[in-house]
């Protein structure tokens, strides 16, 4: 969770490997809330021995995960919604 002033901007969340969900506030958006929302996932995935991140990413969030160095594997559909099945090598730090 991404506090601001009090207020609750943005969520995330980690199934074992997989980011479950990523929300920012709109009006926070392009402010860095989803970077540190994603690092603070990396590092929690890290210090339970995960060495990689899958995410089920929307069109639209699809450069969001790019910019952080997630690539697509493949794309999935759900009727007719389509869903990107991104991936993310993880490192430790030294």
């Amino acid at each position: 969770m991404a506090q601001a002033a009090g207020e609750i901007v943005g969520t995330a969340s980690l199934d074992g490997h997989v980011v479950r969900s990523v929300f920012v506030a709109p009006e926070r958006q392009g402010q860095g809330v989803g970077r540190q929302l994603m690092a603070e996932l990396e590092r929690q995935a890290l210090g339970a021995g995960i060495t990689q991140l899958t995410v089920p990413s929307s069109i639209t969030a699809e450069g969001f995960y790019a910019n952080l160095g997630f690539r697509t594997l493949r794309e999935q559909y759900h009727g007719e919604e389509r869903t990107l099945i991104m991936q993310r090598e993880l490192t430790p730090p030294l």
